[in-house]
């Protein structure tokens, strides 16, 4: 798995608040009537620790490296950057083996409340269905991991932000940033099940189809009104159902997908600059080389450089 260089939250206001009280798995609460924000610091080497909450849960690193072992999923390393839904009342065993004074190991554990949960899910199945999905919109009925992408990363940002704060309006700022997250939250996991090679929706699900008919095209050029031909949908109708399901732009998820294929270029191969832009979709090197550089902060030749 490709690792992504973690940014890093700021949780200076509960550091100067919180007091440790154990070395493993210190916890500090924060709470308003629909989540708790708990923050975890570890500060040395410990194996198989549990937690299990009542309630799903997002949990994201801080800081130092964990190694999680869910039910039903293989084990993994779990690093800054990246986040985990839980369900409610499935166990997380947990190994910190990196911890110490020095270097503790943070994370927090954000506990939502499941008529929330309910409440967004039934607006969003309401006013916006997913397209072909008996289910609809769901969110902690199974594992999920993921990579805090720029919108997720700032939401968190700000519900740290605010569950720490003293402010007698946070309940209500709060609520209004947790559906945002929760909305996104759901997309990603829509859009990563959409996109899974091995998923059975390549067959029934029309933006699945999509999804692969782009891979499959991303060296040319791709109008809207013949992806929305390949989803058996009209222009507009189309356009509103792929934003909607994948909170992109069918023009900003294809192109996110030309520079991930330029950046796999870039770290894999020889091939110029004019190439790789050719050979990913862009016409326009100046545009390409924007782009790239607005996505990863380094012009791609400083990003072959940092990478190989």
């Amino acid at each position: 798995m490709e690792r992504m260089q973690a940014r890093p939250f700021d949780i200076s206001r509960h550091l100067t608040a919180r007091r440790l009280e154990q070395e493993v798995e210190n916890r500090t609460a924060y709470t308003i009537d629909a989540a708790e924000l708990n923050i975890y610091e570890t500060q040395h080497v410990a194996e198989k620790v549990e937690l299990t909450f009542n309630s799903p849960v997002l949990a994201s690193m801080i800081r130092g490296k964990k190694v999680m072992h869910l039910p039903h999923a293989p084990s993994f390393e779990f690093l800054p950057g990246e986040s985990v839904i839980v369900p409610s009342q499935e166990t997380m065993c947990i190994d910190f083996p990196e911890a110490q004074t020095e270097n503790p190991t943070q994370c927090l554990a954000l506990a939502i409340d499941v008529d929330r949960v309910r409440q967004v899910t039934n607006l969003l199945n309401e006013r916006m269905p997913l397209i072909d999905s008996a289910a609809g919109w769901q969110f902690g009925q199974t594992n999920f991991f993921l990579t805090n992408d720029e919108p997720i990363y700032q939401l968190i940002a700000r519900l740290i932000h605010v569950f720490t704060e003293d402010n007698r309006a946070k309940d209500i700022i709060a609520n209004l940033v947790l559906q945002e997250l929760l909305v996104r939250l759901m997309q990603t996991q829509a859009r990563t099940l959409l996109l899974s090679p091995n998923t059975a929706y390549l067959n029934i699900n029309r933006l699945a189809h999509v999804a692969q008919y782009i891979a499959k095209n991303l060296h040319r050029n791709l109008p809207i009104k013949e992806l929305a031909d390949e989803a058996c949908m009209s222009e507009p109708t189309f356009y509103r159902t792929f934003k909607q399901t994948f909170g992109l732009t069918p023009v900003d998820y294809i192109n996110q997908q030309r520079l991930d294929l330029s950046a796999r270029l870039l770290r894999t191969t020889a091939y110029g600059l004019a190439d790789i832009s050719l050979q990913s979709g862009f016409n326009n090197l100046t545009y390409f080389m924007r782009l790239f550089r607005r996505k990863t902060g380094l012009s791609p030749t400083e990003y072959r450089r940092q990478v190989r």
